[in-house]
């Protein structure tokens, strides 16, 4: 199966029911990406990635890896547009159930992401 551009910004939409939600998503994962492109030049290059672990020298990672969030966000954001596209015949309460979902895992990284910034900063 072969994309043609000119098909690609269908296939970036969501169905009608489910707008709201992926525009969220959208919102969300472009806010991680700036984020941590603003801040990445600012903070020091030792992060506190892991702040749940209890050895404090276990806690430490290279702010190279603060680039995870979005990419992680990111990549919910498409499979779970791809799942919605695929299914979209389903029960669209169903759908919609798992549309607010993705953005509640987004907003959970958003506050994981937000909470080493301020740790750092």
């Amino acid at each position: 199966m072969q994309f043609k551009v000119a098909e690609l910004p269908v296939f970036i939409q969501p169905p009608a029911w489910v707008k709201t939600p992926f525009r969220f998503s959208y919102l969300i994962t472009l806010g991680l990406i700036l984020s941590v492109l603003i801040y990445y030049f600012r903070i020091q290059p030792i992060v506190p990635l892991y702040y749940s672990l209890a050895q404090p020298a276990q806690q430490l990672a290279p702010k190279e890896w603060l680039g995870l969030f979005p990419a992680i966000s990111l990549l919910i954001t498409v499979l779970h547009l791809g799942i919605v596209q695929k299914n979209k015949e389903y029960d669209h309460l169903l759908i919609q159930l798992f549309s607010w979902t993705t953005v509640v895992i987004q907003v959970l990284l958003a506050l994981a992401l937000f909470r080493i910034i301020m740790i750092v900063s």
